[in-house]
């Protein structure tokens, strides 16, 4: 699989799961993992509900170490997950 042209595939796409005003639940995490062991990448947004009470970056974080994750790109309220490290796409 060629990550790289996934992860430009994904920066142009719509985001695959939204977070809620509920935040971080345990069927979130799970959605999460189910997705990231299909795509191997995903995009995630923040709705704007979340996004005033939590800082996205922290958020995006949090989320990262609950599926184990690597946390690839935070942009507003966007950020990008991968199931594989992806240093050499900078």
């Amino acid at each position: 699989m060629d990550y790289q042209k996934e992860f430009k595939k994904t920066l142009i796409s719509q985001p695959d799961c939204i977070i809620g005003k509920n935040g971080i639940t345990d069927e979130f995490v799970n959605h999460v993992n189910k997705l990231l062991k299909r795509y191997k990448i995903i995009k995630v947004k923040a709705l704007k509900s979340i996004a005033l009470k939590l800082n996205i970056s922290e958020l995006a974080n949090k989320i990262s170490q609950l599926t184990s994750s690597h946390l690839i790109d935070v942009r507003g309220k966007i950020f990008i997950l991968s199931l594989v490290k992806l240093d050499k796409l900078k």
